[in-house]
């Protein structure tokens, strides 16, 4: 079932509220096996809600609107749908007794301009709202589904959860269609997205289902297999069979899964080894630090960090010697090493990681440019270091760097000594 999502209202197109109606919904249809084809947002304007819904309507198996189902005249969404689809709108005189009760216990006038929101296209039916005036309403044809609901959030959501969501899932389990839309992310790190889309070019070339979808992060490629099944245990079988198969072609470079990030990945990794780390960091201000301790549980093996931004500090907390950076400067693969070092022994820990670099916009040579990083790492093994050279703004260097320093722990964890 191909499904499309019409926003409607002005308020969105101008930015001056946030459609999070079409996240919500989209999310809430990948629960029954419903993929959203088309997102469309479409203004208070009576010509372009009309070729909006008309598109809509003619290339989409279930189309649910948000929005323009109030009272007053620029709400236009059950009109124009009405219209659009041939089903001269009626009075349901439920719903009108409904609303002019709820006015009478409030206390406050009815006028009758509220009986708008009592009109149903003939054939519909109305989705009663237990939490405000606009009702939704769901009207099938043979070849497709509209479903109108109101556009404040929260009216939105349970009307979607409650009534709207049970009836398409019925459907779609007594036609035997997908009833499950399931994903999964696999994390890649160290390899990039073209790279590694040409590794796994068999199985993007002949997907169906499941599908892989690659998403390109920073310093990190996600690929999100989708697949649809009747049931979720067929899905998470399917799921399981192409995970392993670029598992299979990608190797190592999988971190993890979902919500699993790089420092988690490491942490975990730690646990599982019984060591402990500490860090050296300049050019990225802590970021390294930051990020391990984000996850919770890294006191078991973060023993602490040093933000050694001066040369002056890299000698007097790291042991770096000062020979060391007047002969090779501060950002060079003997200070990283020093530093690494340093760290291990000042702070007892297993593993000292270090960065020294250039992160921009200014500071860069022809010798050393901007974005030119030294990452090092030292244990019981020995020192090593490995030159980077990262692209993008002040920020996205820190990222990157940041990235690239927890990936070389991570090799080294894994047993691989050349990181």
């Amino acid at each position: 079932m191909k499904a499309e999502i019409l926003a409607v209202g002005t308020e969105l197109l101008m930015g001056q509220t946030v459609n999070t109606n079409a996240a919500e919904i989209a999310r809430m249809l990948a629960e029954i096996g419903v993929g959203v084809y088309y997102q469309t947002i479409v203004g208070d304007n009576p010509q372009r809600l009309e070729e909006a819904a008309r598109t809509a309507v003619g290339r989409a198996d279930l189309v649910i609107a948000s929005g323009g189902l109030g009272p007053t005249e620029d709400d236009l969404t059950r009109e124009t749908f009405a219209h659009v689809l041939g089903a001269p709108l009626e009075q349901h005189e439920g719903w009108a007794q409904r609303l002019r009760e709820l006015f009478a216990r409030r206390g406050r006038p009815f006028t009758g301009n509220n009986l708008r929101q009592a009109m149903v296209p003939s054939g519909a039916v109305l989705l009663e709202n237990d939490n405000g005036t606009a009702p939704g309403i769901y009207l099938q044809r043979p070849d497709v589904v509209v479903v109108l609901v109101p556009g404040p959030p929260h009216e939105m959501r349970a009307l979607m959860r409650e009534k709207v969501l049970p009836r398409l899932a019925r459907e779609l389990a007594g036609s035997r269609q997908a009833a499950v839309l399931i994903s999964k992310v696999l994390r890649v790190v160290g390899v990039g997205e073209a790279k590694a889309a040409e590794l796994l070019e068999p199985l993007l070339s002949e997907q169906e289902n499941p599908t892989i979808a690659p998403l390109a992060k920073t310093a990190e490629v996600h690929f999100r297999i989708t697949a649809r099944a009747f049931d979720a245990d067929e899905a998470h079988r399917l799921i399981a069979e192409t995970a392993r198969q670029i598992r299979d072609r990608l190797g190592d470079a999988v971190y993890g899964e979902d919500d699993t990030t790089l420092e988690k990945a490491v942490g975990e990794l730690l646990v599982h080894r019984g060591l402990t780390v500490a860090t050296a960091e300049s050019c990225t201000g802590g970021l390294v630090s930051h990020r391990l301790t984000n996850v919770p549980g890294s006191s078991a093996y973060f023993t602490g960090g040093m933000l050694t931004y001066s040369d002056a500090l890299k000698v007097s907390a790291l042991a770096v010697d000062p020979a060391l950076i007047a002969q090779y400067g501060a950002v060079s693969e003997q200070v990283a090493e020093a530093m690494a070092t340093g760290v291990r022994k000042a702070t007892g820990s297993d593993i000292g990681i270090s960065l020294t670099g250039i992160a921009g916009p200014g500071g860069g040579t022809a010798e050393k440019p901007v974005g030119l990083t030294f990452i090092g790492v030292a244990d019981q093994s020995g020192v090593l270091c490995r030159r980077f050279q990262f692209w993008g703004g002040r920020e996205q260097i820190k990222v990157r760097a940041s990235q690239a320093a927890l990936e070389l722990l991570r090799r080294r964890l894994l047993g691989d000594r050349n990181g």
